[in-house]
C-alpha cells in the first residue's frame, strides 16, 4: 500500500483501501474451510493429491503451469509468493498446519506463530541419494498423509501408483537406453539422471537411463549439447519446458540438433510439460502415461 504525503483527501483513499484488503482477507478467511499450507512444489502437489478441504499456495499460477493445470479444479487460495507470502491473509486463515521442507527451517521461524509446523524429512531431493528414487516418493507421500491426517488415501496414492506403473510396464516394446533431457537454451540441456524422477519411472517400466554421469540434488546435470554425441546410442525423449525456448519442435532443421544420432534416426520423441520435474507420485503418473504413449505411437523402424 502507498503512503500518500502531500495531499490530505489521498490520505482518506489509503485509509479506505487498508480497511478493504482487511475486510477482503478476513471474508476469504471466513470462507476457506480448514486448510492445509505448503511453500514448496514437492509437498504442495503431493498434499493436492491427497484431496485436502483446502490448500494454501504461493505462486499458484507457476504451479498449474508446472503441473498441466492438473489441479486447476482444487480448492486452493492464492497466498502471495513462496518465498515472501501474504502474512496478513495467511494470519487471517489461520491454516490448520504448514507443511515445510527441510531447507525451509528459516521460514518456519517466520511461520510459527500462524500454525504448527510440520518439516516433511523425508524429502525426496536432496543430496543424500543412498536409496532408490522411488522409495523415496512413497516414503515422502506416506508421512505426508500421517502428517494431514490422510494416512488411507496415501496408502491408496502408493499402492495405486505401483500397480499402474507395473500395468504400464507390459505395455512398453523394446527400448535403446533413454536420454532424457530438457532444453534451457539452444545450447544447454538439463540431462536427468541419479536422483531424478525420472530415473525412477523408467526404472519402474523396466527401461534404462543412458544418463550414468553425476547429478545435482534434483536429479539432472546441465550440459552442452555436444556432450550428447557421448551417448549416440540412446533415444533422445525431450521434455517440454513450461516455458518452452522455440525449437523443441523443429529440432530436425535445428543447429546442431539435427546431427544428433537419435534426430538422424527420427526416433527421438517430445513430451508435453505436464509434471513438475521435482514431483513425486502424481507427476509420475503422468509422466508415465505420456512416455509409454509415445514410446507406443513412435516405435523405431
Amino acid at each position: 500500500m502507498h503512503l500518500f504525503k502531500f495531499f490530505n483527501n489521498k490520505w482518506s483513499l489509503s485509509f479506505c483501501t487498508a480497511c478493504f484488503s482487511l475486510t477482503a482477507s478476513s471474508l476469504m478467511a471466513d470462507n476457506v474451510p480448514s486448510s492445509i499450507s505448503a511453500f514448496d512444489w514437492t509437498i504442495a502437489e503431493t498434499l493436492l493429491s491427497l484431496e485436502p478441504d483446502s490448500a494454501l499456495l504461493g505462486s499458484i499460477d507457476a504451479f498449474h503451469t508446472w503441473t498441466g493445470d492438473e489441479y486447476k479444479d482444487s480448492n486452493i487460495v492464492d497466498i502471495g509468493t513462496q518465498t515472501f507470502p501474504n502474512m496478513e491473509l495467511l494470519s487471517s486463515i489461520s491454516p490448520e498446519r504448514i507443511l515445510l521442507s527441510p531447507s525451509q527451517i528459516r521460514l518456519g521461524q517466520r511461520l510459527r506463530s500462524i500454525a504448527p509446523i510440520t518439516i516433511i524429512e523425508s524429502y525426496p531431493y536432496n543430496n543424500d541419494i543412498s536409496d532408490n528414487t522411488w522409495k523415496r516418493l512413497e516414503r515422502f507421500t506416506l508421512e505426508i498423509g500421517t502428517a494431514v491426517n490422510r494416512t488411507e488415501k496415501a496408502e491408496q496414492s502408493v499402492s495405486g501408483t505401483r500397480s499402474h506403473l507395473e500395468s504400464l510396464r507390459s505395455n512398453v516394446p523394446p527400448q535403446r537406453p533413454l536420454l532424457i533431457v530438457q532444453l534451457v537454451t539452444e545450447h544447454h540441456v538439463r540431462v536427468y539422471g541419479k536422483n531424478s524422477m525420472f530415473q525412477g519411472v523408467i526404472k519402474q517400466l523396466d527401461l534404462s537411463n543412458a544418463w550414468t554421469k553425476k547429478t545435482n540434488q534434483w536429479g539432472y546435470t546441465l550440459v552442452s549439447i555436444r556432450e550428447l554425441f557421448n551417448v549416440g546410442e540412446a533415444r533422445l525423449v525431450v521434455l517440454e519446458s513450461a516455458t518452452p525456448i522455440g525449437i523443441e519442435n523443429r529440432l530436425e532443421t535445428s543447429g546442431i540438433w539435427q546431427y544428433l544420432p537419435s534426430v538422424q534416426r527420427g526416433d527421438f520423441i517430445l513430451l508435453p510439460s505436464s509434471f513438475w520435474i521435482a514431483g513425486t507420485l502424481p507427476s509420475a503418473q503422468r509422466f508415465a502415461n505420456s512416455l509409454v504413449r509415445a514410446l507406443q505411437s513412435h516405435r523405431p523402424t
